[in-house]
């Protein structure tokens, strides 16, 4: 999966950006709560938040007030229920040390405020080198006690403080607040592709092939789409694959029903055409000639409209150059003034018969309702290819554009069959057509007057994901 598509999908109005929004809220919101309840409400759990040199008072002044032969076994007692804690004691005054930090300095402060009046606290070395930095305070009894905890320059255990004072030299990736930004990143990421790869990819795989419509390019026919997702998203797939199911038995039987009775009357016409050679009239003899033939290119519109949503079977590289220039002779050599500009190979992956069809239905068109018919390909930024089929005919009028695809509608509603109106059923072929090779068509005015007809395809590789 691209970056860009997850981007896409990440968009507020979209169910991954939904999802993903909704558990980013969910884990802060907890992470909120945790710390109130850490800091607020848990008594128990700020029990262990006690000054350190509050602490530190209260052994001196039990040390300081046990006899002095009672002192060895008060050690030993220390030093199992509190091992961080070392205690030493001196005979004599121990040799002052200078100390920089400010905040040990301000310890020994508060030890003496904590202690009787006079105490004498101050910075001594430590009793061993791994052992961090001491202080010494005087007992009233005789000698010193020498005390270093081994957690005392380190941090209060504040959340705040454990998350923005970090240990001096610690790389920032290694720091606590970069450490945990780490891991929520980690498990949104993890969350948030599991929402996109479990939930929202089989709606979008869903999406895609419900717009399949049987003959679509890429319509797999009766394959199914593999259910997968949850058991909504399954439910649903089944729906539609049983709809589609539905609709492709529909339109096979009516294309059957409808070959069947093409063929039939194709008989009948063929009847009909050699009888009427037998009138003797003339004059009714060529009418009913001329209906006959009517008869006869309609029932061919027909079965070319049915034949618009065939399997595409047939489908290659198809060079769009040579297929227009073609076009365009066949025309040009009845007297129609049709004229091609283009050049090069202009490559398509499509139907050849299609795409001949598609151009025929558009020339005939336009030499029907207009004395001249031109054709201009060209490439677009995008990598598509325009095909102008452009006429010097009385147009279109907006309010009809749209409505002139449907089928059996004409251009205009007076017209009868018969004189060079069609049947309103080539624009609806030309449409099918194309929009199952990927591409789009659209009616646009001509200045001074005429129409053009805009055909957009996909150049050859660039159509299919």
């Amino acid at each position: 999966m691209t970056s860009g598509r997850l981007l896409r999908r990440l968009q507020p109005g979209r169910l991954a950006g939904q999802i993903t929004f909704l558990i980013l809220a969910s884990i802060v919101c907890f992470q909120t709560v945790v710390l109130i309840a850490f800091h607020v409400l848990d008594v128990e759990g700020r029990r262990h938040i006690v000054d350190q040199s509050d602490f530190i008072a209260s052994i001196i002044l039990a040390v300081d007030a046990a006899p002095i032969e009672a002192r060895g076994a008060l050690l030993e007692e220390y030093a199992r229920a509190a091992p961080f804690a070392n205690l030493h004691l001196l005979n004599g005054r121990p040799v002052a040390v200078e100390v920089d930090d400010r905040e040990f300095v301000n310890e020994i402060r508060m030890v003496q405020s904590d202690l009787w009046a006079g105490a004498d606290v101050l910075a001594a070395a430590p009793p061993t080198d791994r052992a961090p930095g001491a202080m010494a305070i005087g007992l009233r009894k005789g000698g010193y006690a020498l005390v270093s905890i081994s957690q005392h320059r380190k941090p209060p255990r504040s959340v705040w403080r454990w998350l923005w004072q970090p240990e001096p030299g610690t790389p920032f990736l290694l720091t606590p607040w970069a450490l945990s930004a780490i891991l929520f990143f980690l498990s949104t990421s993890v969350l948030v592709l599991w929402a996109s790869n479990a939930i929202v990819e089989p709606l979008i795989r869903l999406a895609r092939h419900a717009e399949q419509f049987p003959g679509d390019v890429g319509d797999a026919g009766d394959k199914a789409l593999p259910e997968q997702g949850p058991l909504e998203v399954m439910e649903l797939t089944r729906a539609i694959t049983r709809m589609q199911r539905r609709i492709r038995s529909m339109i096979a039987a009516r294309t059957h029903v409808l070959a069947a009775v093409s063929h039939d009357l194709k008989t009948i016409i063929t009847r009909l055409s050699l009888r009427s050679e037998f009138i003797g009239d003339d004059e009714l003899r060529h009418k009913m000639l001329r209906d006959i033939d009517l008869m006869d290119a309609m029932l061919h519109k027909n079965l070319q409209y049915l034949r618009s949503e065939s399997d595409t079977s047939d489908y290659s590289q198809v060079d769009l150059d040579s297929v227009l220039q073609t076009v365009v002779d066949q025309f040009a050599e009845t007297g129609k003034r049709v004229r091609y500009r283009g050049g090069g190979r202009q490559m398509i992956f499509g139907s050849l018969t299609d795409m001949q069809r598609v151009f025929s239905n558009l020339v005939e068109n336009g030499v029907n309702h207009a004395d001249k018919v031109e054709i201009i390909i060209e490439e677009t930024p995008a990598r598509q290819l325009q095909i102008d089929v452009a006429d010097d005919g009385p147009g279109i009028p907006d309010a009809q554009k749209e409505a002139v695809f449907e089928p059996f509608v004409r251009g205009e509603i007076s017209r009868t069959i018969g004189n060079h109106s069609g049947f309103g059923l080539g624009l609806s072929i030309v449409r099918s057509l194309v929009e199952r090779h990927g591409g789009t068509v659209t009616l646009l005015d001509r200045a001074p007057h005429g129409l053009i007809v805009r055909v957009m395809l996909p150049r050859a590789g660039d159509s299919r994901d």
